[in-house]
């Protein structure tokens, strides 16, 4: 099955389960709130979509207030993460998983850009490509 942005229901559902799981799984007041926002990103990342696709005036709706509520729990001082100290181990390793991950964003970025005909798309496409260069280099 391919998944690109015609079909986001699969992928997002791996997603959706995962922040569901992390909920489920937290074992303290910070946990569940750091899920929680975690959560709620996801959220409005999904309704953004979803309003940009099918701009109902409920999707525009759902899309405000999820922004909102990440907005507002970006406020609670219970915020934090991670609630326990990290070995150095753990941090390395982190830090390698991000920059893993940074290289795949980064490479399907500049295949965007070298693909895209819209000169705004290969724009926006280089300086964020430049700047996910940049946390790659951070996190080595």
């Amino acid at each position: 099955m391919e998944m690109g942005v015609n079909n986001l229901e699969v992928p997002l559902k791996y997603f959706f389960d995962y922040a569901a799981r992390q909920i489920k799984t937290a074992d303290s007041i910070p946990a569940l709130l750091a899920a929680a926002f975690m959560g709620m990103e996801l959220i409005e990342r999904a309704t953004t979509v979803l309003a940009q696709t099918a701009p109902e005036d409920a999707y525009q709706t759902a899309l405000a207030e999820a922004s909102d509520a990440w907005w507002a729990l970006v406020d609670a001082p219970t915020l934090t993460w991670p609630d326990r100290a990290i070995s150095d181990t753990d941090v390395s390793d982190l830090a390698e998983s991000i920059a893993a991950l940074v290289m795949v964003v980064a490479e399907a970025i500049l295949t965007v850009a070298s693909k895209t005909t819209d000169p705004a798309d290969r724009v926006a496409c280089l300086r964020a490509a430049h700047h996910a260069g940049n946390v790659h280099a951070a996190m080595k």
